[in-house]
């Protein structure tokens, strides 16, 4: 009888400790709300974040990267919303369209159509927030680098940007991309370079072909479903060059010093080629890969789901990256 006795206070003690762990790990100082956002082709689920008692300086949108991701990205979004809200800015995020409670379908969307989307949410944010949308920022990290350019080449009234991780060119990301996974996979060069040569081969096919059927008919490789397929060749000539050139408020480049998705040195030297010295500003983020978690859990896909349960506030992001985030918004 005491052996089980000592069990249940033992169990006891531990599921209160992981409860307590659990509160204060996913406590951010900041209040949500959801709303729904009216476009042009869908109805958007979107998510307001609230600094508690700040002064609100402004309002940052936040542009999600490629996948079907909903308005807090299963709440990695979150610690670094509540920095933005600790230097007294709105966040607002959405489900893309077809997730969550968003309607239409984000894989029918171009990389003008997304900007198209994100300037809509703006124009609502500024009738429904007035007093709010005093500043406009957008963050947004990889494929929202050839959204967010668009934006900033088109809006002269967004005030500033953060973009993290973002690429330049829609076929050299996937090159660069295809050489770490076969290399990581232990690939020889050889492997590699045939690699590559199959990835331009298979682009080829989806530019040439209209349909996922006839692109598999005629050789195609992925497995992908239509919306998929058309999505692909509908962006496959993404390339941000040309808007960088024409931005003209502060952009604020974050990249990761290990980053295998995205070019972080090809992305640096272009931007600095391209973008107005003036309003450039680089910073990379030592001994981080593509999504800014934090080193010391990033390959352990266990402690990363476990951390992303119980302490996301504080272990899941990289600290160095959400300190700097707070420093560019602080600075507005």
């Amino acid at each position: 009888m005491k052996k089980i006795k000592w069990i249940i206070i033992v169990l006891t003690v531990l599921i209160v400790a992981s409860g307590i762990i659990f509160m204060i790990g996913n406590h951010y100082q900041m209040t949500e709300k959801r709303v729904e956002i009216t476009t042009e082709k869908a109805k958007l689920s979107a998510v307001i974040t609230f600094p508690k008692q700040k002064k609100i300086k402004g309002i940052i949108v936040f542009v999600h990267g490629d996948g079907p991701q909903n308005a807090t990205q299963d709440g990695g979004y979150k610690p670094v919303m509540e920095r933005f809200a600790k230097s007294g800015f709105l966040s607002v995020s959405w489900d893309k369209a077809g997730i969550g409670s968003s309607t239409g379908n984000w894989l029918d969307q171009s990389m003008d159509d997304r900007a198209n989307e994100v300037s809509q949410v703006i124009a609502w944010l500024k009738i429904k927030y007035p007093n709010e949308a005093k500043q406009i920022g957008l963050w947004g990290a990889s494929q929202a680098g050839w959204v967010i350019p668009k934006v900033m080449s088109t809006d002269p009234k967004i005030d500033f940007s953060i973009l993290v991780g973002p690429a330049i060119n829609w076929m050299r990301q996937g090159l660069y991309n295809t050489d770490w996974r076969i290399a990581d996979a232990g690939g020889s060069k050889s492997e590699r370079l045939a690699e590559r040569s199959a990835f331009e081969k298979d682009a080829q096919l989806i530019k040439e072909n209209t349909t996922v059927e006839a692109y598999k008919s005629a050789g195609g490789k992925e497995n992908l479903s239509s919306d998929r397929y058309l999505f692909i060749r509908r962006n496959l000539d993404a390339d941000a060059t040309a808007d960088l050139a024409n931005i003209k408020r502060p952009l604020y480049l974050v990249l990761a010093e290990k980053d295998k998705n995205v070019d972080s040195l090809e992305t640096k030297a272009v931007y600095t080629d391209v973008v107005k010295k003036s309003v450039l500003q680089v910073k990379t983020i030592a001994n981080t890969e593509h999504m800014m978690l934090n080193p010391k859990i990033a390959h352990h896909p266990f402690l990363v789901t476990l951390t992303a349960v119980m302490m996301p506030k504080y272990f899941l992001v990289d600290q160095d990256y959400l300190d700097y985030c707070q420093e560019v918004a602080e600075a507005q």
